[in-house]
């Protein structure tokens, strides 16, 4: 975290953001710091320099709350963290920045990112909340399964489930952990139902500096696990550190929450995605976008394929492995590469697509990659759903199995 402390500060933030609401951040924590605020310069320029030294070089001695906060404002401090705040906050009816700022003479130049964030720790502290939770359920690449039937709904608003779900996680990262703090929260929306689920990790030994002394502390991180189920697809994303704590999450969810514990582990529940279409079309195969207007240009960056059997998802199983990447269509270069080569017979293990998204007149490119049968992975999740549609439109979505189809129109 301290490395974080250190990132929070930049010359252009500390030259532009609102000092009251720097001192409102620190003063409760002035006389653990041996900080005062009337100590430094009178000069501006001069305070600003000086405060920017202060967490430059005494960031990694911050009282701890100090320090957590800090953590939280920077998981914010980037765009889609700002696009969340924003779209909380409208939800929720406030009025994030009140107007005489954004009227003010600068044009709300110091509005960045991080400025907002501060701003929202501060002044909105639940809405704060509620993105970095947001912030937390986009996981690059978490663990998707789909589950035996569609249209299941969850009993999150039941108290006794939730009570229920949250005791056997509490449980569950007891003996892992032996942490004793496990708090479950809940975000219900139209399409999904979203779950965090906070609680302790291993506990740390350390050595600090207080008062002058060296001392040595036991700490305990605290982490966010999240969990985003679909009723009307079936599906649940998890995120967690590690594959048992997922699988652990999917199972207490489908027994708690849907009254059936083996309702996500039916043979090819993880079986979501598939290049198959690129297999059966070679260099032909194109990336069909007309219906989505701000969906500029789909770029082939990269493709891996190997002789490995194409019901493998994990790697190895092969002689040999290529991996080619080109600036606009490596499928392309593959084939000039390696002519006549028959992808039929092959298996490719991942692709990674660019696309390149016109909004308002501005460029946002999205990297996405694709790893049969189980991974998509991208940064920007503003995008997310509109991505997951169009892996939909081209074929590089598992069709439910007949065993699903059946079970839901019964």
């Amino acid at each position: 975290m301290a490395k974080n402390v250190r990132n929070f500060v930049n010359r252009a933030f500390m030259r532009t953001v609102d000092l009251d609401l720097l001192q409102e951040l620190l003063e409760p924590y002035a006389t653990a710091m041996a900080f005062a605020w009337d100590d430094l310069p009178a000069d501006e320029a001069a305070r600003r320099e000086a405060l920017f030294d202060l967490f430059k070089n005494q960031g990694e001695r911050f009282p701890d709350p100090l320090l957590d906060a800090l953590h939280c404002i920077l998981i914010l401090s980037n765009p889609n963290g700002q696009r969340a705040l924003e779209e909380i906050a409208a939800l929720n009816g406030v009025q994030l920045v009140p107007e005489g700022q954004l009227d003010a003479p600068d044009d709300g130049r110091q509005m960045t990112p991080r400025h907002l964030a501060l701003h929202a720790y501060l002044r909105h502290p639940q809405i704060f909340q509620k993105a970095v939770h947001r912030h937390a359920l986009f996981a690059a690449s978490p663990l998707r399964l789909v589950g035996a039937r569609r249209g299941v709904c969850s009993r999150h608003d039941e108290w006794q489930a939730q009570e229920a779900f949250r005791a056997a996680c509490s449980a569950f990262f007891a003996r892992r952990y032996q942490g004793r703090i496990c708090e479950v929260y809940w975000y219900p929306e139209a399409e999904a139902v979203n779950v965090i689920v906070e609680h302790g990790m291993n506990a740390i030994t350390t050595t600090v500096e207080e008062a002058g002394e060296q001392k040595v502390r036991n700490i305990r991180e605290m982490t966010l696990d999240t969990i985003c189920y679909e009723p009307i697809a079936g599906h649940i994303k998890v995120n967690a550190r590690s594959p048992i704590e997922r699988r652990a999450l999917v199972s207490l969810f489908a027994q708690y929450l849907l009254g059936e514990p083996d309702f996500f582990t039916r043979p090819g529940s993880d079986r979501l995605y598939t290049l198959r279409p690129l297999q059966q079309k070679g260099v032909a195969w194109q990336f069909l976008n007309d219906w989505d207007e701000e969906l500029r240009e789909v770029f082939v960056k990269e493709i891996e394929v190997d002789e490995a059997d194409p019901d493998r998802a994990s790697p190895g199983g092969s002689p040999w492995r290529l991996t080619v990447w080109d600036n606009e269509n490596a499928l392309a270069r593959l084939s000039e590469m390696v002519p006549g080569i028959d992808l039929a017979t092959l298996r490719i293990s991942h692709l990674k697509l660019l696309l390149r998204f016109d909004v308002d007149g501005r460029r946002q490119d999205v990297m996405v990659t694709i790893r049969p049968h189980n991974v998509v992975s991208f940064r920007d999740h503003m995008f997310e759903a509109r991505i997951f549609q169009h892996l939909r439109h081209n074929g590089l979505s598992e069709a439910m199995p007949s065993l699903q189809l059946a079970a839901a129109a019964a």
